[in-house]
């Protein structure tokens, strides 16, 4: 085996044990990783036309109408006419999606130390920088860029100490 495919083995298997363990932990609440991603943006960012949210999710690369119509089947989200604007569709929260929201991001906070434990003492830059450049030129690092710079703009807005910007 040569390098390059030893390391798309061990990403594809890292990616696999954290989604295995982010819908184990998600399992109670009866959400799946992509509903929790959708609904920890919605609550944080939101509302959001069907576009926006696109370009700001991972679990759903771009296309998050099937999702977003099973959410607001299940009454997590709503979708309702833009108040300045009545063409345009902006999906949100329900009070429960919040709820999920931030029980989600509560029980995504276990997987994030173990994260965090797994790699104490390794050096995370050079890591990331790998994996950008592994991304480059992909809709998935546009993707990413535009989440760092809504965390940014958020961590700016209000830099309290200890506040979690992540929606892993």
């Amino acid at each position: 085996m040569d390098a390059i495919e030893e390391f798309g083995l061990l990403l594809k298997a890292l990616t696999r044990e954290s989604d295995r363990r982010i819908n184990e932990l998600l399992r109670p609440l009866e959400i799946t990783a992509s509903q929790a991603e959708a609904l920890q943006l919605l609550d944080r960012y939101g509302p959001l036309s069907l576009g926006e949210l696109g370009t700001l999710l991972i679990a759903e690369g771009g296309h998050p109408s099937r999702l977003v119509d099973r959410m607001v089947a299940s009454g997590l989200l709503r979708r309702e006419s833009a108040s300045d604007d009545r063409r345009r569709v902006e999906i949100s929260c329900t009070d429960r999606g919040s709820e999920l929201a931030q029980a989600a991001r509560e029980r995504k906070e276990i997987f994030r130390s173990w994260v965090r434990d797994q790699l104490s003492g390794q050096d995370l830059a050079s890591t990331t920088a790998l994996l950008e450049s592994c991304l480059r030129g992909t809709q998935l690092a546009e993707t990413v860029r535009t989440r760092r710079e809504h965390a940014l703009a958020e961590e700016t807005a209000d830099p309290s100490p200890g506040r979690q910007a992540s929606e892993i």
